[in-house]
């Protein structure tokens, strides 16, 4: 679900020569434990994850299981019972829901939304035009995820009203069906839809059909005590709730996760038939833009990849779904017809998916030796093809500014045969280390990352910048489209002046997470006129169109899988005076325009938005009223908060206080 998931990974093929023959009838896993092992604590020593959990299945049994790490401050080691979020892996969850119903011949893959949602709408009227199929294969083209609230330290109730509210208000992205790019608010859609025909909530339906009876007792939908938290600093970190729950929200043990996997296998009938497991593991992106022979993002439905690239370098066909929320992390990989999988899930900040995905591969790549399957492991991938002669006209193709969600560079060109890479950094554009040199193969490699090359490919009346890269487990090249070619427009003078002004957060939940970083900024983009990049709290960093309208800053991107996701429109309008600025769910005041903070009374208005005051001189007050607040620094960096009793609270010269309350309360600043 989180945008730490879109990771740029690679690969070359080995060919089959490495298979062996049928697996051995007694196999001795320990090659594969020490490998499983070592790659985990590299990782966490790499990541400062906190702590991680695996568990591997052969043949219907956990063959390894084991706990890294801790889940207190004082040292507290965690155990099989442990549970983590497991984030976007949840989406499993979901497809397997619909796809019982649509045995049951309750639901039809290729049916409309509407069909089975009717409130749903957008301004868009091929909406109409959306089906089941389309959100599990990420191919609606809906704008992809409306995080308001999305992530809590308390639940929050009413998270799919909010999303079909904010739909409403949208335009597509795409022509449903035409481009597969990831999206979490199809599933939320998906987890409605099995809400409407089963008659009870999606989270009820889950617990009842899939979990109870598979036997998953460590499984559910809200985080425990059992739960492991991320600890920083030697603080143990409030826990979080995902209240995102068909797209995000399943907390689980890897052990239980091998229940499901049994389903995959075909271990587990019952759940689901044969050819909804069919349907589930086809390729759904066969008109989206092939990069190369390889991809990490071969989309099914539900599964990130039908065919993840280091399994497939040995003809081993598995499914990988990887998933990240703030705190946890999980990954799931099946190899259906070899009786294996794994499961990860991690705990920490600097730690994901992706790092997770590589580590699973490893394991199901060193089990298939220790069964026999294969001779020995796939070599890593190395070298490189020699320097191809200067090429202007090549060279001058790839200049210009490209932009993606969360990837825009600037290609500039050094010579005949060499290029530049400079990546925006919220501010302006910093040089990428080395350069980038064209070789024979028609790319320009990097002379500072191994195995990376960029060259542009046409799609769709489009230029994409490509990338290629060696991937985590590094026996493979990965493709994907990062960017597109932008050319020059107009920015309209209303969004000029915009430039540079911060956003501040007015309707999000106090329980919300999102308050840790509770602004967003606009930035001129140099060099390319008629756009900006939006960077801050829950958009990350996304480009838009800055010349349509003076109150709108519309969402352009058309990129393929996960470069081009998470693309509400930014709307501007005036309240009493006042700008305001919506996307999706998600309603923002103008740091400029916050008032002075004053004794006395302070009133919640009557929309409830959060009422932000700034302190000019540093003074001790007391808070007391029907709210809750919160005080950040000069920098907007969260330093106290507070409930509803009243509290005696410090705040400096500079300082920012946030308000909360509903509408009209009263809260006294004495």
């Amino acid at each position: 679900m989180s945008r730490a998931r879109i990771a740029v990974v690679a690969t070359i093929a080995l060919g089959a020569a490495l298979i062996a023959g049928p697996a051995q009838a007694k196999t001795d896993y320990g090659d594969t434990v020490a490998a499983g092992r070592g790659a985990i604590k590299q990782a966490m020593q790499e990541t400062g994850a906190t702590s991680v959990s695996v568990a591997l299945l052969s043949e219907g049994k956990v063959v390894w299981s084991q706990q890294f790490g801790e889940v207190t401050a004082q040292g507290t080691k965690p155990t099989p019972t442990t549970t983590y979020g497991i984030g976007s892996v949840s989406k499993m969850v979901t497809t397997l829901a619909v796809m019982r119903l649509v045995d049951q011949g309750k639901i039809s893959l290729d049916a409309p939304v509407v069909r089975y949602i009717p409130d749903f709408s957008m301004l868009s009227p091929q909406y109409r035009q959306i089906t089941v199929r389309m959100l599990l294969n990420h191919s609606a083209g809906l704008p992809g995820s409306d995080y308001a609230n999305g992530m809590s330290v308390e639940p929050i109730p009413g998270y799919v009203q909010q999303v079909l509210g904010a739909l409403r208000r949208e335009p597509l992205k795409t022509t449903p069906g035409a481009m597969n790019v990831y999206c979490n608010d199809c599933f939320t859609l998906a987890g409605e839809v099995v809400a409407r025909v089963s008659g009870t909530s999606f989270e009820q339906y889950a617990a009842a059909n899939i979990f109870k009876p598979l036997g998953m007792t460590q499984t559910g939908f809200t985080v425990t005590k059992k739960s492991a938290p991320v600890i920083v600093d030697g603080k143990q970190q409030p826990q979080e709730y995902t209240n995102i729950a068909a797209s995000g929200g399943v907390v689980s043990t890897p052990q239980d996760m091998l229940k499901l996997a049994q389903v995959f296998t075909g271990e587990r009938p019952g759940i689901v038939s044969a050819s909804a497991l069919a349907q589930m593991g086809s390729d759904q992106t066969t008109t989206t833009l092939k990069a190369g022979p390889r991809s990490e993002f071969r989309y099914g439905l539900g599964w990130d990849d039908v065919a993840d690239p280091a399994l497939s370098e040995v003809d081993v066909t598995t499914w990988v779904k990887g998933g990240d929320v703030n705190q946890h992390h999980g990954a799931l990989l099946v190899a259906p017809d070899q009786d294996l999988a794994v499961m990860l899930s991690a705990a920490g900040i600097g730690i994901d998916s992706g790092t997770l995905e590589s580590i699973g591969g490893k394991v199901l790549l060193q089990a298939l030796v220790d069964t026999g399957e294969m001779k020995r492991l796939p070599k890593p991938v190395n070298g490189m093809p020699p320097v191809a002669k200067g090429d202007a006209a090549q060279t001058a193709r790839m200049t210009g500014v490209y932009l993606g969600s969360g990837f825009s560079a600037k290609i500039t060109r050094l010579n005949n045969r060499s290029l530049k890479l400079w990546m925006y950094n919220g501010n302006g554009w910093t040089k990428h280390p080395g350069r980038y040199v064209l070789r024979k193969n028609g790319a320009f490699w990097s002379t500072d990352t191994a195995g990376t090359s960029l060259y542009a490919q046409r799609a769709w009346g489009r230029t994409y910048l490509m990338m290629r890269r060696i991937s985590g487990t590094g026996t493979y090249y990965n493709y994907i489209a990062v960017a597109t070619k932008m050319r020059p427009g107009r920015t309209l003078p209303a969004w000029e002046q915009r430039a540079g002004q911060k956003w501040l957060l007015a309707n999000e939940h106090p329980q919300s997470v999102a308050w840790g970083l509770p602004w967003m900024q606009f930035s001129a983009i140099p060099g390319l006129s008629g756009y900006m990049i939006a960077y801050g709290t829950l958009v990350g960093s996304v480009p838009f169109d800055a010349g349509e309208s003076a109150g709108l800053g519309s969402m352009f991107l058309q990129v393929p899988l996960a470069m081009g996701r998470d693309l509400y429109d930014f709307a501007i309008t005036s309240h009493g005076g006042e700008d305001v600025l919506q996307f999706g769910s998600t309603v923002m005041r103008q740091q400029a325009t916050v008032p002075a903070l004053a004794g006395g009374p302070v009133s919640i208005g009557s929309r409830g938005f959060v009422e932000w005051r700034k302190v000019e001189s540093e003074r001790t007050v007391t808070l007391s009223g029907q709210s809750a607040w919160k005080v950040y620094d000069d920098e907007l960096t969260l330093v106290r908060a507070g409930g509803s009793q009243a509290a005696e609270v410090t705040l400096k010269a500079g300082s920012y206080l946030a308000i909360f309350g509903p509408a009209g309360a009263v809260v006294t600043v004495g």
